[in-house]
């Protein structure tokens, strides 16, 4: 049976998923192995390369649903891995932190991701230009007005 037809294979949205699955697969295994979720390594790599964010600003960075990143701060917590400060202007706002053992076990994952993406794409050509057209076509599609895109419409 083939895994996609004729409307799968031409849909944007799917072709890029299944680059992503292809590309990540070695990797998810790394991230079950040590005992990290999907949601919580984004969590963390956000964390890692930003820095100290409010909630719904990490919730942005890491391309995920604010509840899906309150689950993930609360399992990383238990874990010593983030931490939350109160807003100094506002007591009711949290800002999110990673600790010094979340951001070693960060690092190593980064590492790691980097090795396994260069060891997956190391017979591929020169994918800057492709990176930059998906960067241009990311940019394009927000700025779109929201009127048309509904369902129906």
């Amino acid at each position: 049976m083939s895994t996609s037809g004729e409307f799968l294979e031409s849909y944007l949205p799917y072709v890029l998923r299944r680059a992503d699955q292809a590309l990540s697969e070695s990797f998810y295994a790394l991230l079950a192995g040590s005992n990290v979720g999907r949601s919580e390594w984004r969590v963390l790599a956000v964390l890692e390369d930003l820095g100290e964010l409010s909630v719904l600003d990490l919730a942005e960075a890491a391309l995920s649903p604010q509840p899906t990143v309150t689950h993930a701060l609360r399992r990383l917590e238990g874990r010593s891995l983030i931490q939350r400060t109160a807003g100094k202007d506002d007591k009711r706002n949290r800002f999110i932190s990673i600790t010094p053992t979340g951001s070693e076990l960060t690092q190593r994952l980064m590492s790691e991701a980097l090795r396994l993406e260069e060891q997956a794409l190391s017979e591929v050509a020169d994918l800057d230009e492709l990176v930059d057209h998906l960067r241009e076509l990311t940019d394009a599609i927000k700025e779109l007005p929201n009127t048309g895109l509904e369902m129906g419409a």
